[in-house]
């Protein structure tokens, strides 16, 4: 379990979907970032699709990257998670000094409380057709064929991908997209305060009691068809 004890406002983004470029409710967003914000937390799906070529990072989103390095130089910890449509990025940002990984969920004690955090499609237990397909995209031998296929072919593989994961998800019926209750459950029941996550494409709070233990989700990211962010501090 991570500690983390610096004081000052942790920062949670998710599914930004970022297109790459300039993008003025993203540059939004980090803009009215707290002046005393220490701890930057990016939940999964902070790019709309990433491939591992540095002319189509830099060319989409070097600008990004470098507001990024920008807050590790004023002493803000930048920590990435990821998600289903930016999960290659984890090897490249392996290489950043600026930016910290986190598996996908992790345990933290934030204020004293044991915190969950995850991108969220890890929680969607009943579209288990989806759960196959994470398996097998992830795997060690679709990520390095990943690593080595030329940039206009994996470009075009991810918009191709990107738009079926599209037409698939409209398709599904919602009761299958929803995270179920005993998901939450099972966690909390396990001793955890706290859960927060993203990729559900809604925000809501949730209180659960589970054998006298109480919990609290905060699922985030999109609302009324805008982005938005939590802060948490324990």
């Amino acid at each position: 379990m991570v500690s983390l004890v610096k004081p000052g406002k942790n920062f949670f983004v998710a599914d930004l979907h970022h297109p790459g470029g300039p993008h003025t409710e993203i540059d939004q967003i980090f803009d009215a970032m707290p002046a005393d914000t220490k701890q930057v937390f990016m939940l999964g799906d902070t790019f709309h699709f990433w491939i591992n070529h540095e002319e189509f990072i830099q060319a989409r989103y070097g600008g990004f990257l470098e507001r990024l390095r920008g807050y590790a130089a004023r002493g803000i910890d930048v920590f990435f998670l990821e998600g289903n449509r930016d999960f290659l990025a984890t090897s490249y940002f392996q290489d950043l000094p600026y930016i910290h990984l986190l598996p996908n969920p992790t345990l933290m004690e934030i204020g004293g409380r044991v915190v969950y955090i995850g991108h969220g499609d890890e929680l969607c237990w009943q579209d288990w057709a989806y759960q196959l397909y994470k398996t097998a995209i992830r795997s060690q031998p679709m990520r390095f064929l990943a690593e080595h296929l030329p940039q206009a072919i994996l470009t075009g593989l991810a918009q191709k991908m990107t738009e079926a994961s599209n037409t698939l998800v409209a398709a599904k019926p919602r009761r299958m997209l929803d995270i179920p209750h005993r998901a939450y459950q099972s966690i909390i029941a396990g001793g955890v305060d706290v859960i927060i996550h993203g990729h559900v494409h809604d925000t809501y709070q949730r209180e659960y009691t589970v054998n006298d233990r109480k919990g609290t989700v905060y699922a985030f990211g999109w609302k009324d068809g805008k982005r938005n962010v939590i802060y948490f501090d324990g």
